[in-house]
This record gives structure tokens, C-alpha cells and sequence, in this order.
């Protein structure tokens, strides 16, 4: 792992450049200056990029906080979240496969209409179950018998936010991948669209044209998604620490292991020229 002071230092070497964005370029609730001025230098420099959320909400919601915390769209060429790809995909996956009938695992109501879902509220009347954001304060145990049910009915369940965590507010809460990844160590069927997984990737490749691997750098927080993603595809990488990471930072043996898992070809505190 290459350690860097600035984004510059790497820019020229790629055409196209995978941003994820909470954590990379803004909190959620205020976009960061600095990463906002990598934009600009990559816009001047005819730059490719390409913004990759693992969102659980369809991409227009995504481009409208964008604009909202003060991101032009003239600054980025493609947005693209987990939720879309979803979306794209339910009637394929799900649908066709299973059936209609989604058993909501702590769903809004809003999701639902997002997804124009049939809903079930008996696990054993439902074709498949579905999750996405969770409320904050709660622990894998408060799922625990939602799972177990699911198991014993065998069915797929659908995750449309794939991250393990979120760091919000200077504090870490749990995320619908984490409750997904047990219920797949259990023995259940998931379908998951976000990073790290293929279809995100697919999507991104054939609306960018990308031919060359050695072309591409995916820039995130998150080693366990997005450092992982970028592995998968062959892609260069470029870790921010101070993500979703940064609790585990004064932690030596744990983040050395992770960084010894997923090698991240560079690492910088935070994006910034």
C-alpha cells in the first residue's frame, strides 16, 4: 500500500475514476470542500467520473442530495446507487423466479413505494423478504428469529443496501448488509446489487464504455466494499482512512489484518489535492 498526501499525485496514470460517496465526498449532510475541488481538477482534465453509491434508493434521490449539499451535476458524468440497480433487476431476479409477495424487514414505508411492493405481512404467505436501512440502535440479535423464519420457508432475500455500516454523526450504526451477510452464513439465498458485487459494476462498464481495467480507480472508505469491488474488477484502488474506518484506525491488529485482506493499492487520511 502506496501512502499519499494528495490526489494529484495519482491522477494521471487513470481515465476513469469510481467515487464512492458518503464518507469520500460528503457526510450525508455537507459535501467536503476538498473532495469537491478533486471533481473540479478531474473535469479539467477531461476525467471520466463516475459516482457509485450503495444507496438503497433509486439514483434520482442520490443525484437530488447531490445537488441539495451543493455537488453540480457538471461535475460528474454518471451516478449510479445499489437501489437502482435493484430495481433494474427485481422483476428478473425476484419476481419472475419467486413470486411477488415481499415480507419487509423493517421497510419504510417509502421504500415500499419506491419498489412498488406487494406486501405480505406473514413470512409464510411472502415469495421473498426484502431489507435496506434499518433504524439506528438496533443489534443483529433483533433479527435473529425474522431469520430463522425466513430459513425455514426458504426464502430469497433481497438486500438493497449491501454496506456492513454507516458512520453518521461521528457514530457507527449497523446497515442491512450486515443482517444480509448472516442470513447467507446461515444458509439463505441473498441477492445483493451494490458494491462489492457484479451488477453495480456491470451497469458502470457498459455505460462508460470501460475496455481497460488498468484504466480505472475506485476511491472509497470502505475496504470491505469498495477496496473489495475495485479487487473483483481488477481496478486500482485509493483507501480514505478517515471513512468508515476511522474507529478501527487506533486499532493496530485490526486494521492491519483488513488492510492485509483487501490491499488497497493507496491510501490517503482524506481526499484532497
Amino acid at each position: 500500500m502506496i501512502n499519499i498526501n494528495s490526489f494529484d499525485e495519482i491522477i494521471k496514470k487513470y481515465n476513469f475514476f469510481l467515487f464512492d460517496q458518503w464518507g469520500v465526498l460528503h457526510n450525508g449532510h455537507k459535501k467536503f470542500e476538498d473532495a469537491e475541488k478533486c471533481l473540479i481538477k478531474l473535469r479539467e482534465l477531461k476525467k471520466k467520473v463516475i459516482l457509485v453509491s450503495n444507496s438503497s434508493r433509486p439514483t434520482k434521490f442520490s443525484i437530488s442530495n447531490l445537488t441539495k449539499i451543493g455537488f453540480k451535476k457538471s461535475l460528474y458524468d454518471y451516478c449510479i446507487t445499489s437501489g437502482q440497480i435493484a430495481l433494474n433487476n427485481i422483476k428478473r431476479d425476484i419476481y419472475n423466479k419467486y413470486g411477488p409477495q415481499c415480507f419487509p424487514i423493517k421497510l419504510s414505508s417509502e421504500k415500499i413505494k419506491y419498489f412498488n411492493l406487494k406486501i405480505s405481512k406473514k413470512i409464510e404467505k411472502a415469495n421473498f423478504a426484502m431489507i435496506a436501512d434499518i433504524p439506528n440502535n438496533l443489534s443483529i440479535i433483533d433479527f435473529a428469529k425474522t431469520l430463522d423464519k425466513l430459513l425455514k420457508y426458504k426464502l430469497p432475500l433481497l438486500c438493497s443496501n449491501p454496506d456492513y455500516l454507516v458512520y453518521d454523526n461521528e457514530k457507527l450504526s449497523m446497515c442491512g448488509g450486515t443482517v444480509a451477510q448472516l442470513y447467507e452464513d446461515m444458509g439463505g439465498v441473498v441477492y445483493r446489487y451494490g458494491k462489492p458485487f457484479m451488477p453495480i459494476y456491470d451497469d458502470i462498464k457498459r455505460k462508460m464504455c470501460i475496455r481497460s481495467n488498468s484504466k480505472v480507480l475506485v476511491i472509497g472508505d470502505s475496504l470491505w466494499h469498495d477496496i473489495a469491488g475495485g479487487n473483483m474488477m481488477k481496478f486500482d484502488s485509493l483507501w480514505i482512512r478517515y471513512g468508515v474506518h476511522k474507529p478501527n484506525l487506533n486499532n493496530q491488529n485490526e486494521i492491519g489484518s483488513l488492510i492485509k485482506k483487501y490491499k488497497p493499492k493507496f491510501a490517503i487520511n482524506k481526499l484532497r489535492l
